[in-house]
């Protein structure tokens, strides 16, 4: 059992490594504005993420973006207000045409629109010319090859509308 002043020094210690690590994501969070296109007020970087081209990603008002995110902006990447963006999410605006023969693919370019409100589960892939809805949820895993309607839970491999919200 420990005695009250060992669990003074824990909760000052528990108190102290909180600040920090709010401390750490402030100084994350000003390292990474400075290469988007607009990065909103409020909205935090919680770990290392991936950017390229980033003066075509906007993002909206309280939003976060997590540890290991990929963003890869050929084309425009419009993330709202309050989008909660999970670990290892990948969003994509590039691909490479497949109907054609391999020597003659080129490289394709989409826009991407997560509205606000969104969740995107850890893992998730986000595909060119793809739109989110407002305050829908995407699964962990899944992969958006569609758009994803208003309010909408999506999961799965390409994802399907799960359960209306």
């Amino acid at each position: 059992m420990e005695s009250p002043v060992q669990h003074g020094i824990l909760r000052n210690m528990k108190w102290l490594l909180s600040r920090m690590r709010y401390a750490w994501r402030l100084l994350l969070t000003a390292f990474y504005r400075p290469f988007f296109k607009s990065f909103g007020e409020g909205s935090m970087v919680y770990g290392k993420i991936h950017l390229f081209a980033g003066k075509k990603v906007t993002i909206g008002r309280n939003s976060t973006l997590n540890v290991g995110v990929m963003i890869n902006a050929s084309a425009e990447v419009v993330i709202g207000d309050y989008v909660r963006i999970s670990p290892f999410v990948l969003i994509n605006a590039c691909g490479l045409d497949y109907t054609k023969f391999r020597d003659e693919r080129e490289h394709t370019e989409s826009p991407i629109n997560i509205r606000d409100g969104v969740w995107i589960g850890s893992g998730a892939i986000i595909n060119p010319g793809v739109t989110i809805g407002e305050d829908s949820v995407v699964a962990a895993g899944a992969v958006v090859v569609a758009d994803v309607p208003a309010r909408a839970i999506v999961g799965g491999v390409p994802a399907k509308v799960i359960k209306e919200i």
